[in-house]
Formats: structure tokens, sequence, C-alpha cells
């Protein structure tokens, strides 16, 4: 059985964790089928959305501490391990698409991490997320140490990395670590539905505006006012903004292309 399934329809990829036995704990086979899945819904131009989520009652429970498929006493084969996961957080995070997790159940450890690398996160209001690393020895992957200060501040980050806190969905919405909380059963389809609507948007305008916007924090005003110069004069060249702008002169609604 694969560690990660995918499916494809109406411009939205689906990346599926798909341990579910195991709360789809990360091992090494689902770290690189994940990166195996983010690249090949980057490299593919007609996947205008992707959506994240985990099969069975969790989305991600983080590493398998019984078995994460590797020697970890091998230096070596744990850096490569993550390296692995690494390029995954990497694909979602840079990926010139929108990225959409829905998380159930735990979101915890790296799972916390993978949906923090998505650009937009849903979660049932039964979710939880926690950094629960320093619960066993260990500091946060898979972007942690990233993802977290930028999200809640550094003061908030290492309370929540030092001390491995659990926080249920709504507490986390509070924190500003996700964006909307849905009834029980409901996220997925909340995510689904989200992707569908992106999907039919102006790809390309949306990925410039996320590469911007990962960039700006920590830029100047004026060099952020630059980038956002040049990234305009791109993407008025796009079909998209010629197709928007003649929608908006005639009075009709704008058929998007992704190009």
């Amino acid at each position: 059985m694969a560690t990660v399934n995918t499916h494809f329809q109406d411009g939205v990829f689906e990346i599926i964790l798909n341990r579910p036995e195991k709360l789809n704990a990360l091992n090494n086979d689902l770290a690189v089928d994940l990166t195996k899945a983010v690249s090949e819904a980057k490299s593919n131009p007609d996947v205008r959305t992707v959506l994240v989520y985990g099969n069975g009652k969790g989305f991600c429970a983080g590493g398998d501490l019984k078995d994460f498929g590797i020697d970890i006493d091998n230096p070596v084969e744990v850096r490569e391990f993550l390296q692995a996961g690494q390029d995954a957080v990497l694909g979602l995070y840079q990926m010139e698409k929108p990225v959409i997790a829905a998380v159930h159940g735990p979101a915890v450890g790296a799972g916390c991490n993978i949906a923090f690398a998505c650009d937009i996160v849903f979660a049932d209001e039964n979710a939880i997320f926690s950094e629960i690393f320093s619960q066993v020895g260990a500091i946060p992957d898979f972007g942690g140490l990233y993802f977290l200060p930028q999200k809640v501040g550094m003061h908030v980050a290492s309370e929540l990395i030092f001390t491995g806190k659990k926080l249920k969905a709504k507490e986390a919405k509070e924190y500003g670590l996700i964006n909307e909380v849905t009834e029980e059963g409901q996220v997925i389809e909340k995510g689904r539905e989200l992707a569908v609507s992106l999907a039919k948007g102006p790809t390309k305008t949306l990925g410039m505006a996320k590469r911007i916007l990962h960039q700006a924090p920590y830029m100047s005003i004026e060099d952020a006012l630059q980038l956002e110069a040049y990234g305009q004069a791109v993407t008025f060249q796009s079909n998209d903004f010629k197709e928007g702008r003649a929608a908006f002169i005639e009075k009709r609604k704008p058929h998007f292309t992704g190009k």
C-alpha cells in the first residue's frame, strides 16, 4: 500500500497521507512518497491548486518513533530521512500555486509543520496541533523552527516549542496558526471546496503573490515595492490579467485559464 495517495481532478491535486493504521506517522517511505507527490504537483502545469490531508483518523501524528524505517543510530541516515521530508516541505512552501491543508485529528510534530508549510489551513474542531518534539528530547524539524516564529512571534513560539503544549483547533485559531475551524467531519470537503474555487483563479498571479509574500517580511519597504513592481510587470503580460481586465471593462465574470 502506498504511503501517499494522489488524486487529480478539475485542476485540484489532492495529496493524501496514507498510513491510517499509524495515524499517518512519518517514516522514511512516507517522507519519500510525499516528496514525489509534491514534486508531481509542482511540475504539472495543469495543476492549479493543491489540497493536503490525511487518510483515517488524523492528519499526521509526527514521526513514527517505533519505526522510522531507518537506522536512527546512523547520523547519515537520519540526515537523509530529514532531507527527504524537507524537500516535501520546501515544495509545498515554494510552489507557485495555492496549497491548502485540511486537518483533522492530530497534526503534531512534523505533521504540524507540514500543515504550516501550506498557504491556508482549515481544521476540524477535533484537530490537535503541537510542536511535541521536546516531549521526546528532540528539536522541531520539517520547518517548525522557521514557520512558528513567523506565525506567532518569538516569545509564543518559544513557549510552544519548549513545552510541547497541545492546542485544540479553536486555540490554534486564536493563536493565528490556522484560518478556520470547521464542524467535525467537514474539513476535507471545506478544503476541497476552496481548492476547486481557487483552481478557477489566475494561477500565475496567485503564484507571484505567494512568492512575494514569502520574501517581503525580510526586506525593506523599498525593496518590497521594487519586487511588487517587477511582479506586476510580469503579471500584466499574462493571459489571465488580459482576461480579467477585459471582463471588468465588459462587466462580466472572468474566465481564467491559469496562463
